[in-house]
């Protein structure tokens, strides 16, 4: 006799607090009185971020510095990016430093310079920093050497559409090393990457 009771005042229960609901028929015009019924349907969706160099905004170009050894280097290239949300970006060299189109024994094979990236999101959030270009030769050696993946890169944490003043700087100061530099065209390519970072 107490579990139906029990059972009883469950389903009671239950019907009262479900919600009442009207139904309704529609009729075909001229067949009844009633022959529209409003029905609201919620639609979701979502966009996924997305992250790349904006148009025209992936840095390009050269520089030529006439007697580098004596004078240095210094050069900005701006970046645009066109990322929703957080990004890495990375830079590769192809020699490690500045490489003379030919190497003779007792000369340095090659000049060293440094990369600067400097990032500035939507925000004003800013990420930076600076490595040897020797560093950029091996993936592993500076905070954003290598290609950028979603963990691998500097980490710019905030969305960038804008022209923010982004910049990836070349420089060196006049050439100091032990061996002396040979006379002719020296030469290096960086490849900069970006990457969502989820």
């Amino acid at each position: 006799m107490v579990k139906s009771l029990v059972l009883a005042l469950a389903v009671l229960l239950g019907a009262v607090a479900a919600p009442a609901s009207a139904q309704a028929t529609a009729y075909a015009a001229g067949q009844g009185a009633l022959n529209r019924i409003e029905v609201g349907i919620d639609v979701r969706a979502s966009v996924r971020d997305r992250c790349g160099f904006a148009t025209d905004g992936a840095p390009a170009g050269s520089t030529d510095q006439v007697d580098f050894d004596r004078l240095g280097i210094r050069k900005d290239f701006a970046i645009r990016l066109n990322c929703t949300g957080a990004s890495r970006i990375a830079v590769s060299s192809l020699n490690g430093g500045l490489a003379p189109t030919q190497t003779v024994a007792g000369y340095a094979t090659s000049a060293p310079y440094s990369v600067e990236l400097k990032m500035i999101a939507d925000n004003g959030s800013a990420a930076s920093a600076t490595c040897d270009a020797a560093k950029l030769k091996v993936s592993s050696e500076c905070v954003f050497s290598g290609s950028a993946g979603t963990a691998k890169g500097l980490l710019l944490n905030a969305a960038s559409t804008k022209a923010n003043g982004s910049y990836l700087r070349v420089s060196a100061p006049a050439y100091t090393g032990s061996q002396p530099l040979l006379a002719g065209s020296y030469s290096d390519t960086l490849v900069i990457t970006v990457s969502i970072a989820p």
